[in-house]
């Protein structure tokens, strides 16, 4: 076979492969650029990882912040349910049981979580990590998907624009925020439901989008339904064809926002009701405008190479420098239409706006100021510039690129420039970002140069070469971006998180072994995250979240925990005997080292390493018995935690003997503070030393039968940290008092002994005020408040997560105090009929028992979720049902075309009934039927048939 015969082989072979099913599939729907864009993005964000080596290419782990505290906890609770089975509607994990739909509604919904369970306990760090990859690789997907419909266009440029939109730097710098990345991943195809429903009347895509949106983070998908009012007002302007046409896809869009909303019902009522719950219903919308940011340093922020704001500063604008370049292009080219630009740059304003407005901002967050990053929206930004930037590259792609254009593209980049130098002043210098965005977007600049100038055969060619060019300057520049924004966001050690993880997982395996009691609680003597009981995996007190229960953290700070409404959090650190029994705390795990305080009140079990377990001498059930004069607790805010629980161990028991008494000060030394005490633990202090940081050490005498417990608040944070000491023996170390108040156990002394506690100031405080409080337990009049409360206890005989069955003997008519957080969704049943039930400390679930013995059946629903699942179901079955009612209008539609077209060619002017089934005419129509695309709508041609009269086609030509 000759040179020539070869050739005409391989152009044979290349043309059957063009007019095949595979060529079409690949191609013309798109699959292949689909996935290119899903896997570079993707292969860039994992290259990244891994020149910061993270695990498995080194012995570092993507989890900082938040993502070490909260996200990461929860989703190894997720996976250990999926796993090991276990309700998704409750968990007891953290925060002595949370509604844990409403809990993942925000932190781990995505569906990508599944995955998860391909993965062993060992590697569960590395499931997230490739499924935060695939998040960002789905971005990149789902945007090619809305440049390819939207542009109609199919080539490799949409690749190189997708990488822009996955990988800005609102992705680089808030990544460790992975649960917000599903609906940032499908915001673009939310974004093209829109434009095909306002185009041809398609309704699915924007509903199941926004559906999924909605149920992977109800948060972000809050953003993507208020921008969509935004991109339908855009869309059908530029698509929608007269009133009478814009009429019907605003109904549409109603239509299929509420069938949206409705089919997240079953995940966004519960949400909605455990939100409720929260401290974030507290905020206040502001009464005057402010601006948070300087304009210039804002827009100046556009710049490539810079290191993306991580936690707090500027938005996250930048999405690479060849959108700054065609920008220029976008707002003065002759073939983009003026709605387009219009549309643009009204949408840019918008978001630009409400980030840097605190009204707009606040309204934007959901009616909320949230806790640092305060523009969590700012991806939409992105999503608009580099849409326009495509849409500037590609009339350039199609009608040539023009001088003027090539002018242009210098507007934009030179204004970034310009505000980088107006914003920064006498501090500007030509290096860094600067030099490299200059740089990168001189590349861009000269491939559009010498795509103008060079001689190419054809049109087509010159566009290929082109778009490679830059798609190799672009993902260069991308790569450097991504590097920048690991390095910006840091890693942590991967091998040693959690901490004593082997000690503490055996510790646990050795309570399930030893101990039969179906329900009990552990907690650690000191937090290594916030969330330790989710972490390890045991029943605790702890919780750091935005879920968290504003009435329970309240009843936790009156307790003396660490504790804080507005920080969303509280957490264990050892506590007084009450609390521990209180609370249903039966062992407590000191990681490092033995436990040397409360010997009296914990009795040691077991040694892993040099972890240790303990068991609670005092520990009380789920559920008991106390007095009705607990309802007649008040909520004393002013009281120190060791008033309190006296208060409430009196009214509990009906034991009038005090439990807690207050010990005076045996000696006080001051290191550099000048102290005065204003009432009983109550400080005022000045720094007159050179000195950051001053001390005050205060020494207590011990009891015999008593044991010293400590208070300490270092009010508004002037105070940093104690340090407690029971004669040698160390206690505790380094407790922050800096922002929250604490109680504490003072050691094992009795009569003879000495504790003191050394606090120290704040280096950023010369004077405030402290408050440090130090009461004696009495051993035996505990030993009563025990008795009191364990004779009638709840005996625990069935437990999962949603259900528990036992029995109590009531002495006499009382309360059973239930340490379960008071929410709605549970149900207390007393020997089968339902009682009611209320708040306990106003936050703990209560029930009224009579006196005798009794089966007791507690049950839960979150509150809303059997309304939000009627809602999902109503919502699907309505789907399925328009589905239905217009598959059967366009059968109709082009039965009645083919007996028009059949009556056309007989001359029969009568046309029968479009329900004969005659078989020449049902041939024809089936083969009709074959050949057309249901899936299109035309919007110009719109086939009206009545039923009497021919068929008639009416155009709107508005």
């Amino acid at each position: 076979m000759d040179k020539e015969e070869r050739r005409a082989a391989r152009h044979r072979r290349l043309e059957r492969f063009r007019k095949g099913k595979f060529h079409r599939i690949l191609y013309e729907k798109g699959v292949l650029y689909f996935l290119l864009s899903f896997l570079i993005p993707f292969s860039i964000m994992l290259y990244a990882f891994g020149i910061y080596g993270v695990h498995p290419f080194g012995d570092r782990q993507i989890l900082v912040v938040d993502l070490w505290h909260q996200y990461y906890p929860f989703f190894r609770v997720v996976r250990e349910k999926l796993v090991s089975g276990g309700s998704f509607l409750y968990s007891w994990e953290n925060g002595m049981g949370t509604n844990f739909l409403s809990l993942i509604s925000y932190y781990a919904a995505s569906p990508l979580n599944w995955l998860s369970v391909l993965f062993d306990d060992d590697h569960v760090r590395d499931a997230l990590t490739f499924i935060l990859c695939a998040k960002i690789g789905f971005a990149g997907a789902f945007f090619s998907s809305f440049l390819r419909y939207t542009f109609k266009r199919r080539d490799f440029s949409i690749c190189m624009f997708s990488v822009m939109y996955a990988l800005c730097s609102y992705t680089l710098g808030y990544y460790w925020n992975v649960m917000w990345f599903d609906t940032v991943a499908l915001f673009p195809l939310a974004m093209l439901g829109i434009v095909a429903l306002c185009r041809e009347g398609k309704w699915k895509i924007f509903t199941f989008a926004l559906a999924l949106s909605l149920i992977a983070n109800y948060y972000i998908g809050y953003f993507t339904c208020i921008f969509s009012v935004f991109m339908f007002a855009a869309a059908s302007i530029i698509e929608c064809r007269g009133i009478k046409d814009w009429f019907r896809k605003l109904f549409l869009m109603i239509r299929s926002s509420v069938l949206g909303i409705g089919l997240g019902g079953f995940m966004l009522l519960p949400a909605y009701y455990g939100l409720k719950l929260t401290y974030s219903v507290n905020n206040n919308m502001p009464k005057e405008i402010s601006y948070y940011e300087d304009w210039k340093k804002i827009f100046a922020n556009l710049l490539s190479y810079n290191a993306p704001t991580k936690v707090d500063g500027l938005p996250n604008f930048a999405c690479g420098m060849l959108a700054v370049l065609l920008f220029g292009v976008f707002i003065f080219s002759f073939g983009i239409k003026i709605r387009e630009k219009i549309a643009a740059l009204t949408m840019l304003a918008i978001i630009a706006v409400s980030c840097n407005m605190n009204i707009l901002n606040y309204i934007w967050h959901g009616f909320h100021f949230t806790n640092q990053i305060p523009y969590r929206f700012a991806f939409i930004f992105c999503f608009v510039l580099a849409t326009a930037a495509f849409r500037a590259y590609d009339v350039m792609l199609s009608r040539g690129i023009k001088i003027y254009q090539i002018v242009l593209m210098v507007a934009g980049p030179a204004a970034v420039l310009v505000l980088n130098k107006l914003s920064k002043g006498v501090d500007y210098k030509f290096e860094g970002a600067v030099k490299s965005s200059a740089i990168i977007t001189g590349a861009f600049w000269l491939i559009f140069i010498a795509a103008k100038i060079f001689p190419f055969k054809t049109k087509e060619k010159r566009n290929l070469l082109m778009t490679l060019a830059l798609s190799a300057a672009v993902f260069s520049e991308f790569i450097s971006n991504a590097q920048m924004g690991v390095s910006t966001v840091d890693t942590t050690g991967y091998s040693d998180y959690p901490a004593n993880k082997t000690e503490v997982r055996r510790l646990l395996d050795y309570e399930k072994k030893h101990d039969k009691s179906k329900f009990y609680r552990t907690e650690l003597t000191y937090t290594y995250t916030l969330n330790d009981s989710a972490l390890y995996g045991y029943r605790g007190l702890s919780q750091f979240s935005s879920a968290a229960n504003v009435s329970v953290t309240t009843m936790c700070k009156r307790l003396g925990l660490y504790a804080s409404e507005a920080g969303n959090r509280f957490y264990y650190r050892t506590s007084t005997p009450v609390v521990n029994s209180l609370l249903g705390i039966k062992y407590l795990i000191k990681k490092n080292g033995e436990l040397n305080t409360e010997d009296w009140a914990f009795e040691h079990k077991a040694s892993e390493g040099n972890a240790n377990l303990y068991e609670n001498k005092y520990p009380l059930s789920l559920g008991f018995m106390v007095s009705e004069d607990i309802l007649t607790m008040e909520d004393n805010g002013g009281a120190n935690p060791f008033e309190y629980q006296n208060d409430l161990i009196r009214l509990a028991t009906g034991i009038d003997k005090k439990l807690f008494e207050a010990q005076p000060v045996a000696l006080a030394e001051y290191d550099g503070l000048e102290v005065t005490k204003n009432g009983y633990g109550n400080y005022t202090f000045k720094n007159e030393t050179d000195q950051p940081t001053a001390s005050a050490t205060y020494s207590y005498d011990c009891i015999d039968g008593s044991h010293l417990y400590g208070y300490a608040n270092g009010t508004g944070g002037t105070c940093d940290s104690l340090e407690i000491k029971c004669d040698d023996a160390l206690i505790d170390s380094g407790k922050l008092i800096e922002s929250y108040p604490i109680g504490f156990p003072m050691g094992n002394g009795q009569e003879g002994s000495t504790s003191t506690i050394r606090i120290t100031s704040s280096e950023k405080h010369k004077s405030g005020n402290f408050k440090l409080m130090v009461y004696a337990v009495s051993e035996a009049v505990y030993n009563d408040v025990y008795g009191a409360l364990a004779d009638e206890q709840l005996e625990i005989k069935h437990f999962t997560d949603t259900k528990i069955r036992g029995r109590i003997n009531a002495a006499e008519d009382g309360v059973m105090f239930l340490s379960i957080p008071y929410e709605k969704g549970w149900s207390v049943y007393v020997d089968g009929e339902k009682a009611e039930t209320f708040k306990v400390l106003q936050a703990m679930t209560g029930v009224k028992v009579g006196k005798g013995s009794h089966d007791i059946s507690i049950e839960y629903t979150p509150e809303g979720f059997v309304l939000g699942v009627t809602a999902t179901v109503t919502s699907l079955a309505l789907i399925l049902l328009i589905m239905v009612c217009e598959r059967r209008r366009r059968l109709r539609r082009h039965r009645h075309m083919m007996y028009s077209a059949v009556s056309q060619n007989t001359g029969n002017e009568v046309i029968p009934s479009p329900y004969n089934n005659k078989a020449e005419i049902y041939d024809q129509v089936s083969e009709a039927l074959r050949s057309e695309d249901f899936g299109r709508v035309e919007d110009t041609e719109v086939v009206l048939y009545d039923g009497s009269d021919p068929a008639k086609k009416e155009a709107d030509d508005a």
